[in-house]
């Protein structure tokens, strides 16, 4: 009998299916991609013999420069726009552990929680999972970690689950297709899942629950793999990407001094940044600062991003704008980092190891790549968009409406592009 192993978050593109194949290598240029509405992240049992392993990304080599001289995209280099639909394939992924208090709830940005639209943003944990609630995902629901996880109530994945651990469930199991088990799953109610179920030999479902199954059933070697990409190979050196961007950058055509922001006092700063690549030494201060994004944007910032007043990201229509922040990221004002309607337009790359801290009163918005800092989500947590960190927390409900028109900001983008430089 075959082992089954689901593969890490994957979209359908032909650029990410090379990009799995390893056959590209190179760097980011900063100009920006269109964007369109997507379908949800699909997962199916095709795909299940694949392994982590064979999706890691390739390393781009030390001496490769970062292309962001090229411009447009076409003349070489990665896309910004593939990039995040590569990256961000989940509304939610730790390298490590996620400890939800309360109440995990994913959900595309509709209204109808049901619509099958609507049912996308996948949670994807490489470790262990904890909470005190219930969790209702929209897309598929992967844990890879070995310690127990008890659900205080609902357990719901609106397209596949992946368990590694033993689970306890004092409520409803709900899966939209197939479940794959490998340990027990003891549930005390109701239990539909609406096609296969798969479970290793002495696993499956315990307790007293009524088990309705609505495809065949299945007993072999389950294996679940890591889901976010992590590994050696796989982690955006983003210090690599800004220390390129310090000298090759488009501040010259609109007079932007890279110590325009270091220190805001008073009533801010205020900075209008078009089509193109910038560079700033580092974002901070107690003062307000607003950037407007008119066009396809990047920004990098070669130390941290510290703002103790308002931060604020006002996107036109159809802009777009990447973040790379070589530091740290410490929000301790009011932030906003872009449009609620559409969030898969703010994307914001840390490559600094502190911890990062979101939402709270306010709903934070935005695409968040922080694989080596702990990201902190406090009180009431809403976030439109996705996050990706070392270890996730949140202290009590935390609902992600994920933006699935990510998954095709990539579309504009050349054929041929380049990926980015990989932390090995």
């Amino acid at each position: 009998m075959p082992t089954h192993q689901q593969p890490v978050f994957e979209i359908s593109s032909p650029w990410a299916r090379a990009r799995a194949l390893g056959v590209l290598a190179g760097t980011l240029s900063a100009l920006a991609c269109g964007s369109a509405d997507s379908t949800p992240l699909e997962r199916g049992a095709a795909n299940s013999s694949s392994t982590a392993a064979n999706q890691a990304a390739p390393n781009a080599e030390p001496s490769t420069s970062s292309g962001l001289v090229e411009d447009p995209p076409l003349l070489g280099g990665a896309c910004t726009g593939q990039v995040a639909e590569q990256t961000f394939a989940a509304a939610l992924c730790s390298c490590e552990d996620t400890n939800v208090a309360g109440y995990l709830r994913t959900r595309g940005l509709g209204d109808d929680d049901d619509a099958p639209a609507n049912l996308v943003g996948s949670v994807g944990i490489n470790g262990d999972y904890s909470t005190n609630g219930y969790a209702n995902v929209g897309g598929s629901f992967t844990v890879a970690g070995a310690r127990d996880v008890v659900f205080g109530g609902l357990l719901q994945a609106g397209q596949d689950l992946f368990f590694h651990p033993a689970a306890d469930v004092a409520g409803v199991v709900r899966v939209g297709r197939d479940a794959w088990l490998a340990d027990d799953l003891r549930a005390f109610g109701r239990v539909a899942i609406t096609r296969d179920l798969y479970t290793a030999d002495g696993a499956g479902f315990r307790g007293i629950a009524l088990v309705d199954v609505g495809g065949a059933r299945y007993t072999e070697d389950v294996s679940i793999g890591a889901p976010c990409a992590c590994g050696a190979g796989q982690i955006i050196d983003v210090g690599s990407l800004v220390e390129d961007a310090r000298s090759n950058n488009d501040n010259a055509a609109i007079g932007l001094d890279p110590d325009a922001l270091d220190v805001t006092v008073g009533i801010g700063t205020a900075l209008e940044l078009p089509t193109g690549r910038f560079y700033v030494n580092q974002i901070g201060g107690i003062g307000g600062i607003n950037l407007r994004v008119t066009g396809k944007t990047a920004l990098f910032v070669g130390d941290d991003l510290l703002a103790t007043g308002a931060f604020r990201i006002e996107l036109a229509p159809d802009a777009e704008i990447d973040l790379f922040v070589r530091g740290n990221l410490a929000l301790t004002g009011a932030a906003l980092f872009g449009d609620r309607a559409r969030p898969a337009a703010t994307r914001i790359y840390v490559g600094g190891s502190g911890d990062v801290t979101v939402a709270g009163y306010s709903a934070f918005v935005g695409n968040l790549y922080a694989p080596t800092a702990n990201v902190s989500v406090g009180g009431y947590g809403q976030i439109y968009g996705s996050l990706f960190g070392k270890n996730i927390n949140a202290a009590g409900y935390l609902s992600v409406g994920y933006d699935s028109g990510i998954r095709d900001t990539g579309e504009g983008c050349p054929p041929n592009a380049a990926d980015v430089p990989r932390i090995r």
